[in-house]
């Protein structure tokens, strides 16, 4: 039975989402974003909330095809540990690779036109086989986007940089991450808690968990996205982890329209599990794009689905949702049983 502290919790990170969707709608997105990141009150509450449910409430409700209990951050620490120190980049190197190869093959004309950055390509790939030992047995560099507490911050194979709109001296810095510049070095403000800058083609991992929905607009979603792209490394791994308690099948038409515009952006999608209450996806910067967009380019598209009418878009089923109905029914709507073991009902990818 969810304890009283829990439905306090959640209706917390409930009426924040709502309050953020409804003023999306209102005023637009822009203005929305604007006003949300100046209420600290709200966002230290927030991010209060959010520390206590995943610490407190989150820990066991997730199990993997083997049965296994599995927390996010857990699930993303296994796969780094395979990708980074099992010789899963090595293995999707060569895979990648492989597809180059053949793709010139099989169209050796389209090989001079597909990019004009091939030959660095070619050598940035080069390096990594070659430099695979050495990387291996450093710290793998990770950027925590919408860190909340910094889940990351014990462990010894990670150097982490952990952002989220509230920042906790010492701990997560403060970032705006939707609109942060990139460049070439990071920048921090005058007192080392704000991060201004961060640097592109620096991260091996970047990590968007329970992050995009936060998002109120398709748009939004895609420039991070881009954000993540420009600041990973050559073969670096994108994480998302979205919220849904749904069955696998329910929402999989969003999920793939997610795979399709992030290949578009030069991602590979390498893993995807669903989990109890969460997908989780690992998505791999390429370093041939063209490799990246061969997965894109084989899909027979409806030209009516407006999930694929731009590529410059990443859409939840609550876009399609009102979202004053939405509260509404909420408000009237008692915990069942289902929603009292559900450990991601609070959050907004639930229903279609």
């Amino acid at each position: 039975m969810a304890t009283e502290e829990h439905k306090y919790l959640a209706n917390i990170i409930k009426s924040t989402h709502a309050t953020l969707r409804e003023d999306a709608q209102n005023y637009g997105p822009e203005i929305a974003w604007k006003l949300h990141v100046t209420r600290k009150d709200v966002l230290q509450k927030y991010a209060s909330s959010m520390q206590k449910l995943a610490t407190t409430y989150w820990t066991e409700s997730n199990l993997n095809s083997k049965n296994v209990i599995l927390c996010r951050v857990e699930w993303i620490i296994s796969q780094c540990k395979e990708y980074f120190l099992n010789g899963g980049r090595q293995e999707y190197n060569r895979r990648e690779d492989d597809i180059r190869r053949k793709m010139s093959i099989n169209c050796v004309e389209a090989e001079f036109s597909i990019n004009s950055n091939v030959r660095n390509e070619e050598m940035l790939m080069s390096e990594h086989f070659d430099d695979t030992l050495r990387k291996s047995i450093r710290k793998i560099i990770l950027l925590d986007v919408g860190s909340c507490y910094n889940p990351f911050e014990n462990l010894n194979m990670f150097e982490v940089t952990a952002i989220d709109l509230n920042g906790i001296p010492d701990k997560v810095l403060c970032c705006d991450f939707l609109n942060v510049q990139i460049g070439k070095e990071k920048i921090f403000s005058n007192n080392k808690q704000q991060i201004l800058q961060l640097a592109e083609n620096s991260y091996d991992v970047v990590v968007f968990s329970l992050f995009l929905e936060y998002l109120p607009c398709p748009k939004q979603r895609y420039i991070c996205c881009k954000k993540a792209y420009d600041l990973l490394q050559f073969c670096g791994i994108l994480f998302i982890i979205s919220p849904d308690s749904k069955h696998i099948n329910a929402n999989a038409k969003f999920i793939k329209s997610w795979r399709y515009v992030l290949s578009k952006l030069g991602f590979m999608r390498i893993k995807y599990e669903k989990l109890r209450h969460i997908h989780c996806m690992i998505f791999r910067k390429c370093a041939f794009k063209h490799v990246a967009l061969r997965w894109a380019n084989l899909q027979t598209l409806s030209e009516n689905d407006i999930l694929y009418q731009t590529c410059n878009a990443i859409y939840i089923p609550q876009d399609f949702r009102n979202v004053s109905s939405e509260v509404k029914q909420d408000e009237k709507k008692e915990y069942n049983a289902d929603e009292k073991t559900s450990m991601f009902n609070e959050l907004p990818f639930n229903g279609t």
